[in-house]
C-alpha cells in the first residue's frame, strides 16, 4: 500500500539525513549547521511517527509497516 504522505516524510527525512552527513565539522558554523538539522530530524522523526499512528482521519497509516520494516 503507498501513502505519499508518508513518502514525502521520509523523503525529506532522507535528504536531512544526507545533508547532516555532508557538513563538515571543520565548517566556521558546523556546529550551528548540524544543530540545526538535528532538530529539523527530530521533528520529522515525531511527524512520521505521529502520522504512523493517527495520520489517516486518526488511524495508523496503512503503509507504515512497509516503510518501518524496511529500515529495521
Amino acid at each position: 500500500m503507498k501513502c505519499q504522505v508518508k513518502d514525502e516524510l521520509v523523503s525529506q527525512l532522507i535528504a536531512l539525513n544526507n545533508k547532516l552527513n555532508l557538513l563538515s565539522p571543520d565548517l566556521v558554523h558546523g556546529d550551528e549547521a548540524r544543530a540545526e538539522v538535528q532538530l529539523q530530524r527530530e521533528n520529522l522523526y515525531a511527524e512520521i511517527k505521529h502520522h504512523r499512528a493517527k495520520g489517516h482521519e486518526g488511524k495508523p497509516c496503512p503503509a507504515a509497516r512497509q516503510v518501518w520494516a524496511s529500515h529495521l
